[in-house]
């Protein structure tokens, strides 16, 4: 029993895969991907480990038994006998697998290869079970493109309507005098907590902004501390991201083009 475990445990927690699989064609899917990395590690045992094979004769005799099973099983259940593209079909589930996987710590670890081969055995039978993929995983990733290459475009068009994108950080209201309240918040304003403007890309605005929420004193400490936002012309919220959420923003966006000072001086960046 103890030498199933590793391979149980991850199927125990199924990752997040493509959105377009069912339940059972996902654990298809690790199935498939436990099997192959068992392969792999079953194969660097023997190219480790074994003699090597007579001039002639394929090498994947000499390192994988169970090899033609596993093609003729991946191209059943997934459509493809592409090991590599079906690793590359979830980067997380292939990194999930291969972390349950132990292989043996050398040649004399005859123990830690059996178990390795008891693994590769009841991965290859829950793969043999399975349900075949409704299609192929390389469909899968074309719309992993697809989506990806629609975020992108999605988040270049909210950049190139906004008029003013800028990082900001809560400040408390208190903290201005009744002069700089009046100057740079609307009078109708009536939350404790504001933004200040810290730096920001196409034109710049005033050093600090009222909240796109109302946010009650008792939500402080649950409410990021950073944001970045986007401004129409008449500086009204288009969209605010925290920041621990914003990195594929500020990546697309470089360099800020201008910043203000300690003293609340703006500055053009070059």
């Amino acid at each position: 029993m103890l030498t199933v475990l590793p391979f149980l445990s991850v199927l125990s927690a199924v990752p997040a895969i493509a959105n377009s699989y069912s339940t059972s064609e996902k654990r298809t899917l690790q199935s498939a991907v436990s099997s192959a990395l068992h392969s792999t590690a079953v194969s660097q045992y023997y190219l480790q480990c074994k003699e090597l094979p007579v001039e002639g004769e394929p090498a994947v005799s000499m390192t994988d038994k169970q090899y033609h099973r596993l093609q003729a099983l991946l191209q059943e259940k997934v459509h493809s006998s592409d090991v590599e593209k079906l690793l590359q079909a979830d980067v997380k589930l292939t990194h999930n697998v291969r972390r349950g996987i132990t292989p043996p710590t050398d040649c004399s670890d005859s123990k830690a290869y059996l178990a390795l081969l008891d693994n590769y055995e009841l991965a290859l039978f829950s793969l043999e079970i399975a349900m075949p993929l409704s299609k192929p995983i390389a469909n899968a990733a074309a719309a992993r493109n697809r989506q990806a290459s629609a975020q992108r475009s999605e988040l270049n068009q909210l950049i190139a309507r906004s008029n003013s994108i800028a990082l900001v950080s809560v400040s408390d209201k208190k903290l201005l005098s009744p002069v700089q309240q009046a100057n740079f918040l609307h009078p109708d304003y009536q939350g404790r907590y504001i933004f200040k403007v810290e730096q920001g890309w196409n034109n710049s605005l005033p050093n600090y902004l009222g909240m796109h929420v109302f946010i009650a004193e008792t939500e402080l400490s649950k409410t990021a501390k950073q944001w970045l936002i986007f401004l129409d012309k008449n500086n009204h919220f288009i969209k605010a991201v925290a920041l621990d959420k914003a990195g594929a923003y500020l990546t697309a966006l470089q360099d800020a083009h201008w910043r203000f000072d300690v003293h609340g001086n703006l500055h053009r960046n070059k």
